[in-house]
């Protein structure tokens, strides 16, 4: 078991980083390239990509460690709709989260009248509320990402599955979501956040309009994912 464990690690990882390269950015694209409109910035990137990209990381890893323990049971259950479920309403969450921000910001700009200044704040409750829930729903996403099938990691929790051991399952899973995420956590991270940064800084007078488009693309994305018409 030992030997055979020290050969397919490294082939899962590699499998990860093939996956990763190509069918992960694609997949990932229409659920992060919204979030990254919003201009964060290439040294700002790390608030949307840690928290999914650690949601990606648990739920491969969680995959191996099921499938080292059910095997047939685990692929039985990801032919059910509830990865989908997880990923289109941590996909709506995000959405709303943007909406509310933007409508937020439009509030607290200062509404100037004659020989008046109107002012509106939110209470310290309400800041950790909604600075809390994005990366939550981040998290989610990207463990929806991850429990939804896909050819290299059918392969990798079969071969889980078949040496029917917790450990070997977990380190398989762990394996092949490092390798997943290293390529998409670049791309994204360098290129579509300088890219949203651009686009905003060129599209200033838009920036309101990108904001609300932003928002509302990933809750339709949300509705239609959990609604089943569309499969990442």
């Amino acid at each position: 078991m030992t030997d055979i464990s020290q050969f397919t690690i490294p082939a899962v990882i590699l499998m990860g980083l093939a996956f990763g390269a190509g069918p992960c950015n694609i997949t990932c694209l229409p659920y992060l390239g919204p979030v990254f409109l919003q201009g964060e910035g290439m040294r700002s990137s790390w608030r949307i990509l840690l928290p999914f990209t650690l949601g990606r990381l648990t739920g491969y890893t969680s995959l191996g460690l099921i499938a080292g323990l059910a095997g047939q049971l685990l692929v039985d259950w990801l032919q059910s709709s509830l990865a989908g479920w997880i990923l289109g309403l941590a996909a709506i969450a995000v959405g709303v989260r943007l909406l509310v921000a933007k409508s937020n910001n439009n509030a607290c700009h200062t509404t100037q009248q004659p020989q008046q200044t109107i002012q509106f704040h939110t209470s310290p409750t309400q800041q950790m509320t909604k600075k809390a829930l994005m990366p939550g729903a981040l998290f989610f996403m990207g463990v929806g990402m991850a429990l939804n099938p896909c050819v290299p990691l059918a392969t990798v929790l079969a071969a889980a599955a078949t040496g029917g051991s917790m450990l070997m399952g977990l380190s398989l899973g762990l394996g092949f979501g490092v390798g997943a995420v290293i390529l998409p956590t670049l791309f994204f991270g360098i290129l579509i956040a300088h890219f949203g940064t651009e686009l905003r800084n060129n599209l200033g007078q838009w920036k309101h309009h990108i904001e609300k488009f932003s928002g509302s693309l990933l809750i339709l994305l949300g509705l239609a994912t959990t609604a089943g018409w569309i499969q990442p």
